[in-house]
């Protein structure tokens, strides 16, 4: 992504009287200097006036190194101001000839000007590669970025091919065996000692099947139908949800006023809110607390899903929304990756706010939709 860059700030750029001030006292200082030795030096001392009149190129050198060619300018013409007087006997006298006392003023100005040129030429040559050197750092994050979402892509690839052969090869040998667990789990009573190894088995293969499914929406690609909805709606039927957990986790609700309609599909919404609301459940624990807020942002309908749990890890936050990544002993790594590729799918993004402290706050933002159009709809 390549960003604008700021201006390159230039020796010539004008400023304040202040600026002005830090800018050019030091030639002004040496102008000053030089003349008042010039001013107060003997006539028949001709080598101390030639030394003068050559000490006056550094005032108007620095000066030009400092604004430019009007930087530069200024300083000759200054030079030329307080020389003009000696040069021609009204403060002291400088013995050289005529014309080589006007030469150098001369000189004075040209050098003045020059220099002022070489300045902002140099300047001009350093803003071009500062601005390519920014142009190639935007190159070189985005062909991080694009490489990064390579890797991530061929990774949903390897999990789809997987979850493909996981459905062939497993899912019918599964309902085989679930099937025959509760045949024979009817030939013993309850207090059987083979009752508790069924029911185990069953549970067992309960759980496998609800990871292969897991498996399989996450590599299934189907955007599905999009319509106008109320986000505030579903999050406040996610909440309730999770409020009937057997833990009975504190949940609250925050709406920013009225409806807030978003333009996605409505079910995949509510499997992307539960899948975060479960999580941030789990990460706060019974004594803390999960906190939904829905409110317009441009537009975008944003939802945040925050918890008072230990928050992200730094690995945690590199492999936010990767395959098979989880920090729980009984998680698959699924949850978050399936959620992150239903949002971009509906046009939507799912990210962490890095900069929300204590505990941790995901962001689902969606494509959001006119007030009017979610009234014409009935929703």
């Amino acid at each position: 992504m390549v960003t604008e860059q700021p201006p390159i700030p230039s020796p010539s750029t004008p400023g304040g009287a202040g600026a002005l001030v830090r800018r050019y006292w030091l030639p002004a200082l040496l102008i000053a200097l030089v003349s008042f030795l010039h001013y107060n030096t003997a006539i028949h001392i001709h080598a101390l006036h030639g030394i003068y009149r050559r000490l006056y190129y550094f005032p108007i050198v620095i000066a030009a190194f400092r604004g430019g060619v009007r930087g530069g300018l200024l300083a000759a013409v200054l030079v030329v101001a307080m020389y003009l007087p000696h040069a021609f006997g009204l403060i002291g006298f400088d013995p050289a000839a005529t014309t080589e006392k006007v030469l150098e003023m001369v000189l004075y100005l040209a050098l003045g000007l020059l220099a002022g040129k070489l300045v902002e030429r140099i300047d001009a040559a350093r803003g071009r590669l500062a601005r390519t050197a920014a142009d190639l750092q935007d190159a070189l994050d985005e062909k991080t970025r694009m490489e990064d979402e390579l890797v991530r892509t061929a990774r949903l690839a390897a999990v789809g091919r997987l979850s493909a052969g996981l459905a062939h090869e497993i899912r019918n040998p599964l309902a085989s065996i679930q099937g025959s667990a509760e045949v024979l789990a009817d030939d013993f009573p309850a207090d059987h000692p083979k009752s508790d190894l069924l029911r185990i088995l069953l549970q067992e293969a309960g759980r496998l099947n609800q990871v292969l499914t897991r498996f399989l929406a996450f590599a299934r690609s189907e955007p599905g139908e999009r319509a106008v909805f109320d986000l505030g709606e579903e999050v406040r039927a996610v909440a309730d949800l999770l409020r009937h957990r057997p833990e009975e986790p504190v949940v609250v609700v925050r709406n920013a006023g009225g409806p807030c309609p978003a333009f996605a599909n409505r079910e995949q919404v509510r499997q992307v809110l539960l899948n975060l609301g479960l999580n941030a459940v789990a990460a706060s624990g019974t004594s803390g607390r999960t906190s939904f807020s829905v409110e317009r942002r441009d537009e975008r309908a944003v939802c945040r899903v925050c918890d008072t749990g230990p928050g992200f890890t730094s690995e945690g936050l590199d492999n936010f929304g990767t395959p098979f990544y989880s920090t729980r002993r009984e998680g698959t790594g699924l949850g978050l990756a399936t959620s992150l590729r239903l949002a971009e799918d509906m046009g939507g993004t799912l990210t962490v706010d890095r900069g929300f402290a204590p505990g941790a706050c995901v962001v689902l933002a969606l494509p959001a939709a006119d007030p009017e159009e979610m009234s014409r709809n009935g929703t």
